[in-house]
């Protein structure tokens, strides 16, 4: 049987001027999700200012008599065309929170070329030709019949596009390769926004303190900040600086390391925020990290991280039961409910106290 449809790219002028010529349908029969408000607005126009790719379009055209004109439906992408012509007419600004450098403007008021820049922006269009709701439907089964259920972060990702997510998916850019080349998380992790839920986690951190990982926590603080993550340029200025002593003290040594799975490296983290920036809620010693300690903090986190390879041993049990109580406590809450709260907090006190005894 003869292909169904044929992939074009269209630039975002040919949309516009198909508009204007009465020639583009937005069919609400085919809409599937709600109204984008502005925070989704703006970043979609962000995501077309950086030059970045988004989902490909499905368009029907029915192509009519000679000298009618052609007609253009929108069967899927119709927020994403609605929001690109609306911001041509100067319906929405930008988003500061999505763009430092074209916050606060609309089309007219951006540079020539940054207009002509967004006019030549292509997208992917899987063209439907003369094709009835039937088949249009039919696809639609068919292309859902291949997805995968989406995962609680891909999940948020879809639904918010304020000021958390952008902090969270600015760092994740930033340190996905640290992630990624210390086998913290796969590169199938990845795919899934492993790295950007727990990437979420440690924002939520910094600015709440330890919370207990639960997807209601995480959700919520999406929420909660959406419309403004507090000082959020601070807290992105101090995530960097607390993973970028992690990766001095570790080396190249992290893979290898039990600190290099999520349920030690939380509480790693946070203890090193904690040391450097006070971390709210946690009720212990602060000390400055020097460059001059990295190596001490380096044999404190080998010395941690070979006590938990005993307990795990085979005769791991008689190691346990000479241990010091504070360690056995430790390894305890590591091995059973890492992620509810109060083993968290074990976990981090007992790193931020053995980096502290060690640096003395």
């Amino acid at each position: 049987m003869q292909q169904q449809f044929h992939t074009r790219n269209y630039s975002v002028k040919d949309f516009e001027e198909w508009e204007s010529r009465g020639e583009l349908v937005l069919a609400p029969k085919f809409q599937r999700r709600a109204v984008w408000n502005d925070k989704a607005r703006s970043y979609l126009i962000d995501t077309i200012l950086r030059g970045k790719p988004i989902p490909k379009l499905f368009m029907r055209q029915e192509v009519s008599g000679a000298g009618r004109p052609t007609t253009r439906e929108i069967v899927d992408g119709q927020q994403r065309v609605r929001t690109v012509l609306e911001f041509l007419k100067d319906g929405f600004k930008v988003s500061r929170m999505h763009s430092e450098d074209y916050g606060g403007k609309v089309f007219s008021a951006l540079g020539p070329e940054t207009q002509k820049t967004i006019l030549k922006y292509e997208f992917a269009v899987d063209l439907l030709q003369d094709m009835d709701d039937g088949d249009v439907y039919d696809i639609f089964a068919r292309i859902n019949t291949y997805t995968e259920k989406l995962t609680a972060q891909e999940l948020r990702n879809a639904k918010y596009f304020g000021d958390f997510k952008t902090s969270v998916y600015s760092l994740s850019k930033e340190f996905v390769k640290f992630l990624g080349d210390n086998r913290v998380f796969t590169p199938k992790q990845i795919l899934r926004m492993g790295e950007a839920e727990f990437i979420s986690e440690l924002l939520i951190a910094s600015e709440e303190g330890v919370r207990e990982g639960k997807k209601s926590v995480i959700d919520g603080a999406y929420a909660l900040y959406d419309n403004k993550f507090p000082n959020r340029r601070l807290h992105e200025k101090r995530f960097r600086a607390v993973v970028d002593t992690i990766g001095e003290c570790l080396g190249g040594t992290l893979p290898n390391l039990e600190f290099r799975a999520t349920r030690l490296l939380y509480p790693l983290f946070c203890a090193v925020y904690h040391l450097r920036f006070g971390l709210p809620k946690l009720t212990l010693p602060r000390r400055e990290i020097r460059q001059s300690d990295l190596s001490k903090v380096r044999n404190t986190l080998e010395q941690i991280d070979d006590m938990v390879r005993r307990f795990q041993s085979d005769d791991g049990g008689a190691a346990i039961g000479q241990a010091d109580p504070a360690d056995v406590a430790f390894y305890n809450a590591y091995r059973e409910h890492w992620v509810h709260a109060a083993e968290r907090i074990e976990l981090t006190r007992y790193i931020a106290r053995r980096i502290l005894a060690g640096l003395k």
